[in-house]
């Protein structure tokens, strides 16, 4: 599994938190029953540094949702985290963690990998409109890791 792949399945599981409330626990032990262990890991491509990503990701923006979510809230223009869809949601909090709280993901691989899974899970104005968030977040509060 490429760190593409493993990004795609935290923003998976990411926006089922956002659906349904689900844990990070929680969500990591449904995939890890999904995927299974072991050898079915290895033939699937997952080893334990996506695992490792993946779990990071999922623990990092719960635990620090609350920050997560105040840091995008001003860039929304004329709407509310509520009334956002839940892939535009998910992706944003994915793209805002990777670029604020990983020191290994350069922002801008952050905000291009978000756009690029907008493209592909969200509607038609999903990319552009996760792409100016972003960036607007980062001209703002400039991001930790450059």
């Amino acid at each position: 599994m490429s760190r593409k792949e493993a990004r795609e399945d935290s923003f998976k599981m990411l926006f089922e938190a956002a659906v349904v409330g689900t844990t990070a626990d929680e969500l990591l032990e449904k995939f890890r029953d999904t995927a299974g262990d072991g050898d079915i890991w290895e033939q699937n491509g997952i080893d334990e540094a996506d695992f490792l990503y993946m779990s990071g990701v999922l623990h990092g923006v719960e635990d620090n949702l609350a920050e997560i979510n105040a840091a995008i809230k001003p860039f929304l223009r004329r709407w509310t985290l509520e009334r956002l869809a839940k892939t535009d949601l998910a992706l944003l909090r994915l793209a805002a963690y990777e670029a604020f709280y990983m020191d290994d993901v350069p922002a801008g691989v952050a905000v291009n990998e978000a756009v690029e899974l907008a493209k592909k899970y969200g509607g038609d104005n999903s990319p552009a409109f996760v792409n100016g968030v972003m960036h607007s977040m980062l001209r703002e509060g400039g991001a930790q890791n450059g």
